[in-house]
């Protein structure tokens, strides 16, 4: 039986699923037919049994009538010759045979007949139903013919199958008559018997058909969406598995791999014509194979795995990381390992390297923020905090403009973005404000982030603190144009405000004055007191020149003991003749050093521009004459060049 369900479950699933329809409607009709010819069947043997019983009863009657009658017959007529008695027995059978042709039961082609042996031939005694003829025919004794009679007349009793004086097949009862030597027979033919359940079984063979075309079309009309749905599932299910990213794959338990997708193919660095004979666990690198086997072991017991990682060895010889996913399934009475493998290759290279940057935005001293396409901040880094002095929870999802310091108008911004927006990125200087409110200067860069279809997603801004950068640039820059001495601007410097007083001026057709001051006796208090005095008395002057000036004034230490001021606001003689006063008379006051006082003494010489010179160096050399003059040929130690 067993082997039977295997060869219709093998047959069945090498058909498509389309064809499963026909088959079970054949098979449904083949059932039918089976069903109702079996029943026709049953019906026709107990008909046929319920007719023999009635031949053999009927023969049985009537034979115990024939010997009633005759021995009534023989007894009413005592002094018959024994010749006379046959005939009077024979007048009695045809009449009593006579009254049993319509009988009921015998139908069209039942019959008695009576016969006896007369020599070589069986004689029959009463007229023959199917022969239309007054006297009956014989039959030959050792022909096949009237065999019924036949057994009668040797003494045998019983109901058979057989062929009468015709030659016809028929459904006989036959006894003997032993008291006359005769043999009665009962019989019909065999035809007439099937004939009925022949007749039923077209009629049941045309209804079960057009039943079951009926019924085929109910069935298919009710079956056929669902048959195109699971064929319609199978093909989408087929499609999925076939071009899925996913590697497939079906296997023993030893790792024979019985199927297998293209996907998983591709993994291994198969063709569909190399997979033969593969196995599973050959795939598997060598360090791994003891962790697979207990995975395999888990999955037997629990029939699923969750996904875990392992290494496959392709047919290059490379090592792939694949993350491999399992269940067990039955199928045909026999389990299986259903595999699901993914190439995660390129995904542990991104997740190194992802963890290589996370390790750089987090431990990288700069700082590191990064905003969502409106400008939000939703990322930072550990820096951060350290140089704005903000944790994230305080800055997320605000917009950086928190930052502002007010150093930069509005237009610097629309400027800075619209170059982000345009070039992707933006780098320059800027100005920021810390949480505590100190405004610190920031090496800035700004980098706009698109996905694949080129939408805009993120900002990345890297910010570098420069304050320290910028202080020192600034101490340089002062150094650079200013006296170490006295801090007052240097040469280079006054050189440099000269040039830009002397283009203000000439736009705005303004006149200035410039002072070239000189100590009076600095060699002296330096050969007499040391230079330290010396350095002492150039800081003192310096310092009360500073004072006695306004902010728009600018006063420098040319070299030595010259110094030098630019007075933009005065305008005419008598306003430097005033000022110039103002600072003999500030400075020389008193000076007390630690071994001496000293009275410090200046000498002022005066020019103007443009009376004077139109260039840097004729106006200061104007100056630096009338200094001259001042010094040695006037006791009020200042002089207008050129009065």
């Amino acid at each position: 039986m067993k082997t039977l369900k295997n060869l219709f479950s093998d047959y069945f699933a090498s058909k498509r699923i389309q064809q499963t329809p026909y088959y079970l409607i054949a098979l449904l009709t083949l059932n039918m037919i089976i069903v109702v010819m079996f029943t026709i069947i049953l019906l026709y043997n107990l008909g046929f049994n319920r007719q023999k019983d009635r031949l053999k009863e009927l023969v049985s009657t009537q034979a115990v009538m024939i010997h009633v009658v005759a021995e009534q017959e023989f007894l009413l007529h005592k002094n018959l010759s024994s010749e006379m008695k046959k005939k009077v027995a024979e007048n009695i059978i045809q009449k009593v045979s006579q009254a049993h042709y319509g009988y009921a039961g015998f139908g069209k082609t039942g019959e008695f007949t009576l016969g006896k042996r007369e020599g070589d031939q069986i004689q029959f005694l009463i007229q023959q139903r199917h022969y239309k003829m007054d006297k009956s025919l014989p039959v030959l004794w050792n022909s096949h013919l009237g065999e019924p009679m036949r057994r009668a007349l040797k003494g045998q009793k019983g109901v058979d199958i057989t062929y009468d004086y015709r030659g016809a097949t028929v459904l006989a009862a036959y006894v003997p008559i032993q008291d006359l030597g005769w043999g009665l027979v009962a019989k019909i033919d065999l035809v007439e018997i099937r004939a009925p359940y022949i007749e039923a079984a077209q009629y049941a063979l045309e209804l079960t058909i057009l039943l079951a075309l009926v019924g085929s079309v109910v069935f298919w009309y009710f079956l056929h969406p669902l048959v195109q749905n699971i064929e319609d599932s199978r093909r989408f299910n087929r499609i999925l598995i076939e071009n899925s990213s996913t590697g497939l794959a079906l296997c023993t338990f030893e790792g024979e791999i019985v199927d297998a997708n293209s996907s998983f193919l591709d993994i291994i660095g198969l063709m569909d014509d190399e997979a033969n004979h593969l196995n599973y666990f050959n795939l598997i690198a060598d360090e791994l194979r003891d962790q697979e086997n207990k995975y395999i072991n888990t999955l037997k017991k629990t029939g699923c795995l969750t996904p875990y990682e392992s290494l496959f060895i392709n047919a290059h010889h490379e090592r792939i990381a694949v993350k491999v996913a399992g269940k067990l399934i039955s199928m045909k009475g026999l389990s299986y390992i259903w595999l699901s493998v993914d190439n995660i290759q390129e995904y542990k290279i991104r997740e190194a390297e992802l963890l290589l940057s996370d390790a750089v935005f987090h431990n990288t001293s700069e700082v590191i923020f990064i905003t969502d396409a409106s400008r939000n901040i939703i990322k930072v880094n550990e820096a951060f905090s350290s140089v704005t002095g903000f944790s994230f929870e305080e800055v997320m999802g605000k917009n950086p403009r928190i930052f502002k310091s007010g150093k930069h108008d509005s237009k610097f911004y629309e400027e800075m973005f619209s170059e982000v927006n345009t070039t992707g990125k933006w780098r320059g200087e800027i100005w920021n404000k810390r949480k505590n409110g100190e405004i610190y200067p920031s090496l800035q860069s700004i980098s706009a982030v698109h996905d694949e279809h080129g939408k805009l997603i993120r900002y990345v801004a890297l910010l570098s603190d420069i304050s320290i950068q910028k202080a020192y640039e600034e101490q340089l820059l002062i150094d650079s144009h200013h006296d170490v001495l006295t801090g007052l601007p240097n040469r280079l410097f006054f050189n440099q405000m000269l040039t830009q007083t002397l283009s203000r001026s000439e736009r705005r057709n303004k006149t200035f004055a410039l002072f070239f001051i000189d100590l009076n006796q600095f060699k002296e208090v330096n050969d007499t007191y040391g230079h330290e005095c010396g350095d002492m008395l150039l800081k003192a002057v310096a310092e009360r020149l500073q004072a006695n000036i306004r902010a728009d004034d600018f006063v420098s230490r040319l070299g030595g003991d010259e110094f030098t001021i630019i007075f933009e606001s005065i305008q005419h003689n008598e306003e430097a003749i005033s000022v110039a006063k103002t600072l003999i008379d500030k400075t020389k006051q008193p000076l007390i050093l630690e071994e001496c006082t000293i009275i410090p003494s200046i000498s002022i010489g005066i020019a103007f521009y443009p009376g004077h010179g139109k260039d840097d160096s004729t106006l200061l050399k104007c100056a630096d004459q009338a200094m001259y003059h001042a010094k040695h040929q006037t006791s009020e130690h200042y002089f207008i060049y050129g009065t």
